[in-house]
């Protein structure tokens, strides 16, 4: 047992030697900044802070930097987001598919011209849409 210890005291103090000191840079401490409001105040504050799902704090700086933090996703509506996202690709690539098809064999699928032309523009409509709501839901704070 003492063999044992000596070896590992050894491994120990060589491995002590051999290491280097690691280089940690300190980020300079944050100030504490107070301001007076109600309890009324207070609590609305905090109570829209965490609908959006961050800190009061958070939320002070961004509404005090002119953002506009949003109300986090419920699960409901990130599955309905899902979905969206899954029709829009198949959307795009059934618009593939059609824009390398020939004329004809677009007319034998859609029957009339004026039903495929319809659709074909009410896709890229539908399409263009969906990347406006995506970029809505997707901007930062």
């Amino acid at each position: 047992m003492s063999f044992f210890l000596i070896s590992l005291h050894s491994s120990l103090l060589i491995n002590s030697l051999t290491m280097k000191k690691k280089h940690i840079t300190k980020k300079p401490p944050t100030k504490v900044h107070a301001f007076r409001c109600t309890d009324e105040v207070w609590l609305q504050l905090k109570a829209l802070a965490k609908e959006c799902g961050i800190s009061l704090n958070r939320y002070l700086t961004e509404t005090g930097l002119k953002h506009h933090p949003r109300q986090r996703l419920t699960k409901k509506e990130v599955e309905a987001l899902n979905s969206l996202v899954y029709a829009r690709t198949d959307l795009i690539k059934i618009s593939s598919i059609l824009s390398k098809k020939t004329d004809e064999e677009k007319l034998k699928l859609f029957k009339t011209e004026k039903f495929m032309t319809w659709w074909i523009k009410s896709v890229a409509e539908l399409i263009q849409h969906w990347y406006s709501i995506e970029e809505n839901i997707s901007s930062s704070l």
